[in-house]
């Protein structure tokens, strides 16, 4: 492991840490078809904690404008809140808004000012899916296959990128339990190009250039 140089900011620090932490644990499960001993508890105490603040970010970030009926209804059935019986498009909207509105809010019993560091998960998840597919050759570490991320493209949509961040979830908790994922596996490979982009864009040499 190479020594990592800090950037001075603590909490980009701990996420840069982060990401390289979870990608070598990746490296060596690829490798080995095992994980080391604390993989268990890094995955679930720190990385799968990290996902859930993106999802918790993305559930402040959603605006009603941002996404069609169609996906408002997804997002909605997927949250499993009922929207109601409505007789017309407009009734409809409205309901799907509200049922929008219970998502964003369920689990809060007051209001609280802006998760920063929610929403701090969130934009960055988001330039990390951004530039996965521009990944060059050479960073690329992913140990099956062509030596490029260029197919991995990055969610345009809310309900897409509502899906991409649920697929981090549950992959990771996939390795977490210590089932060993299939290099084939289009998620798997999704997942683990999340954190090779995501530790290549925090190192000194990507911020330098």
């Amino acid at each position: 492991m190479e020594p990592f140089a800090g950037s001075g900011f603590a909490e980009f620090d701990r996420m840069a840490a982060l990401f390289r932490r979870t990608r070598e644990l990746l490296d060596v499960l690829c490798a080995t078809n095992e994980l080391p001993d604390d993989a268990t508890e890094v995955i679930a105490t720190q990385t799968l904690p990290y996902v859930e603040d993106i999802e918790q970010g993305f559930r402040v970030w959603l605006r009603a404008g941002a996404a069609n009926i169609d996906e408002l209804r997804a997002l909605v059935a997927h949250a499993g809140i009922a929207s109601g019986t409505v007789s017309g498009p407009a009734e409809s909207r409205a309901a799907l808004l509200e049922a929008m509105n219970d998502v964003a809010l369920s689990g809060r019993a007051e209001i609280v000012p802006a998760p920063v560091r929610a929403l701090s998960a969130l934009h960055h998840a988001r330039l990390v899916f951004a530039l996965l597919p521009a990944t060059p050759a050479d960073e690329v570490h992913y140990p099956a296959g062509r030596r490029t991320y260029a197919d991995i493209l990055p969610p345009r949509r809310p309900a897409e990128l509502a899906e991409r961040i649920e697929e981090l979830e549950r992959s990771l908790w996939t390795v977490a339990t210590r089932r060993q994922p299939r290099l084939n596996d289009g998620s798997y490979r999704r997942t683990y190009g999340f954190f090779d982009t995501a530790a290549r864009i925090s190192d000194n040499r990507f911020l330098a250039s």
